[in-house]
């Protein structure tokens, strides 16, 4: 509440602020934004007028307000500009004695709060009625900024699903050449035991040849399975009846038959028919069980046609 002092003259009875000066101007920080406002008739913002009186901002502002409400100040709200508006504009009201407008020491609180920093009333900070062109501007940066994500979004899809189809291809090669090392490690080993036992056929070594002709069996179901784990496929298996005669037997049978007065060795059938000395010699060994075949000698095994088999034996089962 202001403290309001009443004097006495013979004329009429006048009214003083306390803390006001003889001329009417107000006291203490309003007094210095009074004089700021009266030194720019032109007008001057907010922020000018703080500068000018050395005061806050919230101080000038309530004193503004306070010089408005009492018809000494004028305030011209800012232009929107597209991306905001300009600071208001505000100017002192001349007066007069004509005018019969109030002291300025009126208009002003004297309370110990005048100079404090106030926060200054909505209608006086600046901010009003959002502008068509800002509100649009507004709508435009909110729709770039969703195509921006929207492509930001599609770029890292992109990115990930290649990611993904180059660790596939990564994985796929390295599986590939692990069985490549695994076919070639088989193949090889298989290679020196071929080598082998051509070179027990060669020497007509039958225990070595026996031997070796197992371990390329073995070899060759490895050979297999690596197969369809390089390729993805299986190879395909004969059906029928198991027990049918190889193609073979009937080529040695023949042989044998061709030559009743002689006797032969695996090794010297493998070389006329070109075929594996394993092979012929299990034919041999099937034609002796089946009474086609004799064996005339162990060591080196040596066989002939049976006296008592006749032209058609090779073509029996």
């Amino acid at each position: 509440m202001a403290n309001i002092i009443t004097t006495a003259t013979p004329d009429a009875a006048t009214t003083a602020p306390a803390n006001g000066t003889a001329d009417g101007r107000p006291g203490g920080a309003s007094g210095a934004v009074w004089d700021a406002l009266n030194a720019a008739p032109d007008g001057a913002t907010v922020a000018a007028l703080a500068d000018a009186s050395g005061t806050s901002r919230a101080t000038v502002t309530k004193a503004l307000t306070a010089f408005a409400d009492a018809g000494l100040a004028t305030r011209t709200p800012g232009q929107g500009t597209g991306r905001g508006r300009t600071p208001d504009v505000w100017a002192p009201v001349p007066t007069t004695a004509a005018t019969g407008a109030a002291d300025p020491a009126t208009a002003v609180p004297t309370d110990d709060a005048a100079g404090t920093d106030a926060p200054p009333p909505p209608d006086a900070t600046g901010t009003g009625v959002i502008s068509p062109d800002t509100l649009a501007n507004a709508m435009q940066v909110l729709s770039d900024e969703a195509d921006r994500r929207a492509a930001a979004a599609e770029s890292l899809r992109k990115a990930q699903k290649e990611e993904a189809e180059r660790r596939a291809r990564v994985d796929a090669e390295l599986r590939k050449a692990e069985q490549r090392e695994t076919a070639r490690v088989i193949l090889t080993d298989l290679l020196s035991t071929v080598t082998t036992t051509l070179a027990a056929i060669a020497a007509d070594d039958e225990e070595r040849i026996t031997r070796g002709m197992e371990d390329i069996a073995r070899y060759a179901g490895s050979v297999r399975r690596t197969n369809r784990a390089t390729t993805g496929t299986r190879t395909p298996r004969t059906t029928g009846d198991r027990s049918a005669p190889s193609p073979l037997r009937p080529l040695v049978a023949e042989h044998l038959i061709a030559y009743p007065d002689k006797e032969f060795t695996p090794g010297e059938i493998a070389k006329v028919l070109d075929r594996s000395s394993g092979a012929v010699a299990n034919a041999l060994d099937t034609l002796v069980s089946r009474g086609e075949a004799v064996l005339t000698c162990e060591s080196p095994r040596r066989f002939r046609a049976a006296a008592s088999a006749d032209a058609d034996s090779a073509n029996t089962p």
